[in-house]
């Protein structure tokens, strides 16, 4: 996450790892310069700098830049120090939920996109079923977050900062087997089953990838 003035750091952040579908949508849709705003910890920098030309930026300094400190820089996402058109893709993986001004964000990562944007945030629709239940997930309480979208309002959000929405859908799903085995007391098999019955998905980020016009 990346704050002119940071708040206390989400432990997430220090200890980030690879999310399959992230990678995924970074192969598909990103340009060979990249620049991943709100990096963390640059677990996906590390993992990408011999394939792409890929930089990271954060608020503060992770320890974990060490490893490659020249892939790595502090800046405030609200104010990139990047050169108009200067990258191909930004990435903006649980960023802009932590940032008090996120369409200002959005309008840098216009400015400095010469191609596209692959953005994920916390999804924060809840269902009828989990508001009955008394459910709700977990970034609802984090404190550090001072935004909340649903998908559609998301997508508004990104074309009025100048982008056009390519693709939109929800990735990171709940997996509830191993609650419904805890409370049926059916261990494994109840974990089981319930995958077979499930006709409903929870998925906790919404992912957006958007153009340049």
């Amino acid at each position: 996450m990346s704050d002119a003035t940071p708040t206390a750091t989400h432990p997430d952040y220090a200890v980030r790892g690879l999310n399959p579908e992230r990678l995924a949508a970074i192969h598909r849709h990103a340009g060979a310069e990249v620049l991943d705003v709100g990096c963390g910890n640059g677990r996906y920098v590390l993992h990408l700098a011999d394939r792409l030309n890929i930089r990271g930026v954060d608020y503060r300094w992770f320890d974990a830049w060490q490893a490659r400190p020249e892939l790595f820089e502090v800046s405030d996402a609200q104010a990139l120090t990047r050169p108009d058109a200067s990258v191909d893709t930004i990435l903006s993986f649980e960023t802009l939920e932590h940032l008090p001004e996120p369409e200002r964000a959005l309008r840098e990562y216009v400015r400095v996109a010469r191609k596209n944007l692959v953005l994920t945030v916390p999804n924060c629709q809840l269902t009828d079923g989990m508001r009955a239940s008394g459910l709700i997930y977990n970034h609802w309480i984090d404190r550090t977050h001072l935004n909340f979208w649903e998908l559609d309002g998301l997508c508004a959000l990104i074309e009025k900062a100048g982008f056009r929405v390519r693709e939109r859908g929800y990735i990171n799903r709940i997996d509830l087997g191993p609650l419904f085995a805890e409370s049926t007391g059916l261990g494994r098999l109840g974990g089981k089953l319930f995958k077979r019955l499930q006709r409903h998905t929870y998925p906790m980020t919404c992912l957006v990838v958007a153009d340049k016009p």
